[in-house]
């Protein structure tokens, strides 16, 4: 199984004068550019069967330009939305002033604080991501490809998030609650993990992490 995981264009979410609770925001106009470029380097240099999106405005945006250029539809799926965005059962909330993250909590250094209002900690959202890198390997499980039609419909690109990408890492590397490095992912990076089981060998394979040679330097934004 090969798994694609792009981040979403700019959004207004990461600009500095976002005010932290309205959180389901589109992309800026430079996003939208970042969208264009990463759909249009994945047309040429992926093949993939399946293509999954956050069920957030930026991420649904990123995946419709992905999704016109290589014909793929778009699977929503609310595990994959950011941190903070759903409620402790993995329920989605909607972005209010009850629902804005919440000053000084860091998730990966605060694993068992909510970081909004009304939402989950860290450790839960590592779970829901969990569930969702969990269905894809049984989706796939024990169905080595042998033909190039087969790798093609085992190969996934998810339209996500930055703290998406840092819990499939977790995730990956079975690490412990507490973090001492930050994944930091650009606009539009792609990363991309391999699962495949062997023995003697480990079950994942990172080929690479935040691959950007799709962006001009003018449009590189974390």
């Amino acid at each position: 199984m090969h798994v694609y995981l792009v981040r979403h264009g700019q959004s207004y979410v990461n600009l500095p004068d976002w005010n932290d609770y309205d959180w389901d925001k589109p992309l800026t106009e430079l996003g939208e550019l970042q969208a264009a470029a990463v759909a249009n380097w994945l047309k040429d240099n992926i093949k993939a069967g399946l293509l999954y999106s956050s069920t957030l405005v930026r991420t649904h945006q990123t995946a419709e330009y992905i999704s016109k250029a290589t014909g793929l539809e778009i699977l929503f799926d609310h595990r994959i939305r950011e941190i903070g965005t759903n409620a402790p059962d993995g329920s989605p909330l909607e972005s209010s002033e009850e629902t804005r993250y919440i000053e000084g909590v860091w998730g990966t250094q605060l694993p068992y604080d909510p970081v909004t209002g009304n939402g989950e900690n860290w450790m839960q959202f590592r779970s829901r991501i969990g569930t969702f890198i969990e269905s894809l390997i049984r989706m796939f499980d024990n169905h080595s490809p042998s033909t190039e039609e087969e790798r093609i419909a085992q190969s996934i690109i998810v339209v996500c998030h930055g703290g998406v990408i840092e819990a499939f890492f977790e995730y990956v590397f079975e690490k412990g609650p507490w973090s001492v490095v930050s994944v930091m992912t650009h606009n539009t990076g792609i990363t991309y993990f391999e699962y495949r089981p062997t023995t003697n060998r480990p079950e994942w394979r990172l080929h690479y992490h935040n691959r950007i040679e799709h962006l001009s330097a003018d449009l590189l934004t974390r």
